[in-house]
C-alpha cells in the first residue's frame, strides 16, 4: 500500500508531539528548540486534524512524561506548545489574524511565566551575589575608584541589593516575553510559509492588536498604583511585570507605526530624515515615544487600519 507524503509527514508530526516530551525529560535537555519542534508539529496537526486529535496528541505525550518522571519531570517541561492550540481554535473559527495572535501570546506568555511563580531562594541567594561583585570590584581596583569618587562600599551593596530584587520581582515578565517571542516567531513562520503560502500576509507596517488590549493596560497600572499605596507587594509586583510585558509589546506596535509613516507617501522625505536622525540622536526619548505610540494605538488607531475578518487579516 503506497503511503502519500502527506500521510508519513502527518504520522511523523503526530510522533513528535507524543514521543519529544518524554525525551526530552529523560535526556533533561529540555529547552526552546524542544518546544519549538513541538509547537511546529502542533500547528501541523492542528491544521490537517483540528483542535481534538491535537489536543489528544499533547494531553498523551505530556502525560506520559509527568506520569514517567512526576515532578522533577513536571519541573524540568515547557508548556509554551499548548498555545497552540489557541491558534488552532482561531484558525478554526475564522478569527480575524490579530485576534488569534492576540490571544496565542497571552496564553503563551502565562504559560512560560507561571513556573517562574514558585521560584524559591533568589532572597538567599543574594547577599552572596552581592558579596561576589564588590569582592570582583575590589579585585579589579574598582571599588577604591568608587571610594575616592564618594561612593562607599555600603552604598555600592545597597546599589547591587536593589538591581536584584527588581531582577528578581520581574522574572515572570522576562519569562513571558521570552515566550512571546519564541511564539512569536515560530507562528510567524508557519503563517507565511505554510498557510498562507505568500497570498493575504499582513506587511508589519500594519501590524496592531484588538483594541481591548487596552484593558490590560489600565490594570497593569491600576494594580501597580494600588499596590504601591496601599504597600501590597503581591499587587504592586503583578503590576509592575504586567507593565514590562505591555511595554515590550507596545514596543513592536510603535516600531509598526513608526515604519507605516516613513513608508507613508503624504510625508515628505525631508521630514523623514529628520526623524530618522532625531531617533538615531535622541534614541531614549525616541524608544520611549514609540512605547507610548503603541500603546495609545489600541485607542486611537493612529493608521486608520480597518477590522477585517479572516486568517489573511
Amino acid at each position: 500500500m503506497f503511503i502519500s507524503d502527506e500521510k508519513t509527514l502527518d504520522y511523523l508530526t503526530a510522533a513528535m508531539i507524543l514521543c519529544l516530551p518524554w525525551l526530552g525529560t529523560a535526556w533533561t535537555t529540555w529547552g526552546w528548540i524542544w518546544e519549538i519542534i513541538i509547537l511546529l508539529a502542533v500547528f501541523r496537526v492542528g491544521l490537517r486534524k483540528g483542535l481534538k486529535w491535537t489536543s489528544i496528541l499533547l494531553i498523551t505525550g505530556y502525560g506520559l512524561a509527568v506520569l514517567s518522571f512526576r515532578l522533577p519531570g513536571l519541573e524540568q517541561m515547557g508548556f509554551v506548545p499548548w498555545a497552540g492550540l489557541v491558534s488552532i481554535i482561531g484558525w478554526e473559527k475564522d478569527w480575524p489574524q490579530r485576534v488569534t495572535v492576540f490571544w496565542s501570546i497571552v496564553v503563551a506568555g502565562l504559560l512560560g511565566a507561571i513556573p517562574t511563580l514558585g521560584f524559591q531562594g533568589f532572597g538567599i541567594q543574594t547577599q552572596d551575589f552581592i558579596n561576589s561583585m564588590v569582592a570582583q570590584y575590589k579585585s579589579m581596583g574598582l571599588l577604591t575608584a568608587m571610594q575616592e569618587q564618594g561612593i562607599a562600599e555600603l552604598q555600592l551593596r545597597t546599589v547591587l541589593g536593589q538591581v536584584i530584587n527588581f531582577y528578581g520581582m520581574i522574572i515572570p515578565s522576562l519569562a513571558a516575553i521570552s515566550s512571546f517571542i519564541e511564539f512569536g516567531v515560530i507562528y510567524y513562520f508557519f503563517v507565511r510559509w505554510i498557510i498562507l503560502s505568500g497570498k493575504g500576509r499582513v506587511p508589519f507596517s500594519n501590524w496592531r492588536l484588538p483594541w481591548y488590549a487596552v484593558w490590560g493596560a489600565i490594570l497593569a497600572l491600576a494594580s501597580y498604583l494600588l499596590g504601591d499605596e496601599f504597600s501590597w507587594v503581591l499587587l504592586r509586583s503583578f503590576g509592575l511585570n504586567l507593565m514590562v510585558v505591555y511595554a515590550a509589546g507596545a514596543l513592536v506596535i510603535g516600531t509598526s507605526i513608526y515604519l507605516f509613516f516613513l513608508q507613508s507617501p503624504r510625508i515628505p522625505r525631508l521630514l523623514k530624515w529628520v526623524l530618522v536622525l532625531g531617533n538615531i540622536f535622541y534614541f531614549l526619548f525616541s524608544l520611549i515615544s514609540v512605547i507610548i505610540f503603541g500603546l495609545f494605538d489600541l485607542v486611537f488607531n493612529f493608521r486608520r487600519l480597518p477590522e477585517i475578518g479572516g486568517r489573511g487579516e
